[in-house]
């Protein structure tokens, strides 16, 4: 009973303790201070890459460059004939015997 007491009594100092502190404030200039640092820290494109104009014409190279390719190098065939054995032995001169003697 007593431990019990004793409990309650230090929950409630801890409790009353509370009641006066305050709400934390930054220092001054804290906002601007914060700003400048993830400016130099988190921006690595210049500014006039994240215009939408740049944005958008970066993005319609791409695009045309990529239908040039498909363009050029679409249309070849480009599947290989299949290939067995014998054809790969007579392609690299394997199937003489006494050429190797």
């Amino acid at each position: 009973m007593k431990n019990q007491e004793e409990i309650e009594r230090q929950i409630d100092e801890t409790l009353g303790a509370l009641e006066g502190i305050g709400r934390a404030e930054p220092r001054p200039f804290f906002q601007t201070r914060l700003e400048s640092r993830m400016q130099q820290r988190y921006a690595p494109l210049p500014k006039f890459m994240a215009r939408p104009a740049f944005v958008w014409s970066f993005l319609a190279l791409i695009v045309l460059i990529n239908v040039g390719v498909v363009l050029r190098y679409g249309g070849r065939n480009t599947q290989a004939e299949p290939q067995d054995a014998s054809s790969f032995a007579k392609e690299y001169g394997l199937n003489n015997f006494d050429s190797n003697i």
